[in-house]
């Protein structure tokens, strides 16, 4: 059973991504998966260390919590709101919700900052045409709390 995510700092995600790759450099030149699951992932990490990398030239490196509050621009709007669709249309508004506490617990995120997106949560409607085909909500894995870091990082570094 893997570590949970939020025993992972960047840098340990970013090895989990790609342990054989060193730099953002490297990976630029290197051939990319056709499983759209790994396009996913190396992009994620790629959007991880830019935004690391730009956050470190400035010598502001993240420490946990990562988002101590949602920046007050309509971009970061755009960006909770495309996070949460995600994470709901995934999981659901209970394990959106749960996942949301989690990330609280593990100091990726404030607990004003889980009630702030909890609060976003209430402008998506719980009511959905049943469809008999359709599964129910699933859970989130390991990719799906990476994308969360990746959402994460997005917000601070507004």
């Amino acid at each position: 059973m893997p570590p949970t995510p939020g025993a992972y700092d960047l840098n340990d995600l970013r090895r989990l991504a790609d342990p054989d790759r060193e730099s953002p450099a490297e990976f630029e030149d290197a051939d990319l998966p056709a499983d759209p699951g790994e396009v996913l992932r190396h992009e994620q990490r790629d959007e991880l260390v830019r935004l690391q990398s730009q956050l470190a030239s400035v010598g502001a490196l993240p420490e946990r919590p990562y988002l101590e509050g949602l920046p007050d621009r309509y971009a970061a709007e755009v960006v909770v709101f495309e996070w949460l669709d995600l994470l709901i249309n995934k999981a659901g508004f209970e394990n959106t919700g749960n996942a949301l506490e989690y990330y609280a617990e593990v100091d990726w995120i404030t607990g004003s900052v889980r009630e702030d997106l909890r609060n976003y949560m209430r402008g998506f409607s719980e009511v959905e045409s049943f469809d008999p085909d359709k599964p129910g909500p699933a859970d989130l894995d390991v990719d799906d709390h990476v994308t969360s870091l990746v959402y994460i990082a997005r917000l601070s570094s507004i």
